[in-house]
């Protein structure tokens, strides 16, 4: 027998899941973004987790920028090769953790950074342990060098005597101190206030913002400093990966108790003004023959991967509904086998687009290939996000880039 209210049930059930949805998605929309300055993906974290993992794990987060430092470096270029857009690399000098004590007197560990320096481009030289006399040691001053030489920020897990020292050795270098020293925030506030090349990063601070509230102390440091002072997880063990997101909501707790301006200061942009300058400027002299190969595509090009970039022309305006294609054209070596292809996202709704585009090879030889991409139809409005995808050589980097639609 029909149950004539079924069907006005159902209505109800399927207008309250969607609700729950759009309020779902709304808030993932409206979720402070989080640079997090102070990342690691070591070899015991390579051995447990995927890095595609990691990724997954740092979007699910909202995370602007990520900071990492590997021991050793295979974790960092494993994690940059899969997400440009989101990893910085900082160049750790030692190759494992058991290394912390002892890594600035043994020439093998600055033999070690002059090697990666001759392959990668870095943004950083740290998190490195030192404290007190031994910064003036030959390898740290070393270390302080090749940072200025090669437009690097130190990050310095140090006591306040070895981060002066640092700053002392070279006019220009600047330091991130990494967990602000583990000092009370008002001497906190005097170094800041002495040091003009001076960041600190509150990674392993748990005292900070605690039942989400930030006590008068803390209050006054950023209210004194709004624009020296980011934040990080810290993920020093392999189980701490997995902290990120939960680290990224605690901190929007306590955040939401500051003027908007402070609060994304210090959850993402002074991160982001300090360390993605220098990223962009390191990463465009990362390889002759790329930047020769990718010197007419144009500076709006988007790094993919370590040794590529990729520009994106569309046919037309792009407008709701309406079919156009794009042109898609990368540089960079020994791109005779590679394959690449395009997708159109919205995060914020979790679901891409209705439609399949037909993906065909104009060119390609060892320094470019040009793809067009016929039958893209964008079916509604609001933020979206390019996802490009290289392959090659059994590898997989990717290129995002947000635009919006009306």
């Amino acid at each position: 027998m029909p149950c004539k209210s079924c069907s006005v049930i159902y209505r109800h059930l399927v207008a309250a899941a969607l609700t729950t949805l759009l309020c779902t998605q709304t808030a993932k929309a409206d979720t402070l973004p989080i640079s997090d300055a102070h990342l690691h993906y070591s070899h015991d974290s390579v051995e447990l987790t995927p890095p595609e993992r990691v990724i997954e794990i740092m979007r699910e987060a909202n995370l602007k920028l990520a900071l990492v430092s590997s021991s050793d470096d295979n974790g960092t270029q494993l994690l940059l090769e899969l997400a440009p857009d989101l990893i910085v690399p900082g160049l750790r000098p030692y190759t494992r953790r058991g290394q912390t004590r002892s890594w600035f007197k043994e020439q093998d560990n600055l033999d070690y950074v002059y090697d990666l320096l001759s392959k990668n481009r870095y943004a950083s030289i740290g998190e490195f342990h030192l404290y007190g006399a031994d910064a003036d040691l030959e390898i740290p001053r070393r270390i302080v060098t090749l940072a200025a030489e090669n437009n690097l920020i130190l990050h310095a897990h140090s006591d306040a005597d070895a981060v002066e020292r640092l700053l002392a050795q070279d006019s220009t270098v600047k330091i991130i101190w990494a967990h602000a020293g583990f000092d009370e925030p008002e001497f906190v506030s005097s170094m800041l206030s002495k040091h003009d090349r001076l960041w600190v990063d509150l990674a392993f601070r748990g005292e900070v913002g605690s039942g989400g509230q930030l006590s008068a102390e803390w209050l006054a440091l950023f209210e004194a400093h709004p624009d020296r002072i980011m934040l990080g997880t810290d993920s020093f063990t392999p189980e701490r990966i997995y902290y990120i997101p939960d680290h990224a909501e605690g901190a929007r707790v306590w955040l939401a108790t500051l003027p908007k301006d402070t609060a994304e200061r210090i959850a993402w942009k002074n991160a982001y003004d300090l360390i993605m300058p220098v990223w962009k400027k390191n990463r465009a002299t990362l390889d002759t023959d790329t930047t020769t190969a990718c010197s007419t595509i144009g500076s709006n090009a988007l790094p993919i991967g370590e040794q590529a970039r990729v520009a994106l022309q569309a046919d037309r305006k792009i407008q709701i509904g309406e079919a156009f294609s794009l042109t898609l054209t990368v540089c960079g070596k020994d791109l005779n086998s590679a394959n690449v292809a395009i997708d159109a996202t919205m995060p914020a709704h979790g679901h891409g687009m209705n439609y399949t585009p037909k993906h065909t090879v104009l060119s390609q030889d060892s320094n470019s290939m040009t793809v067009q991409v016929d039958g893209l139809r964008l079916h509604m409005p609001g933020e979206w996000q390019w996802l490009v995808t290289l392959r090659k050589d059994g590898e997989r980097s990717q290129a995002r880039e947000e635009f919006q639609v009306n």
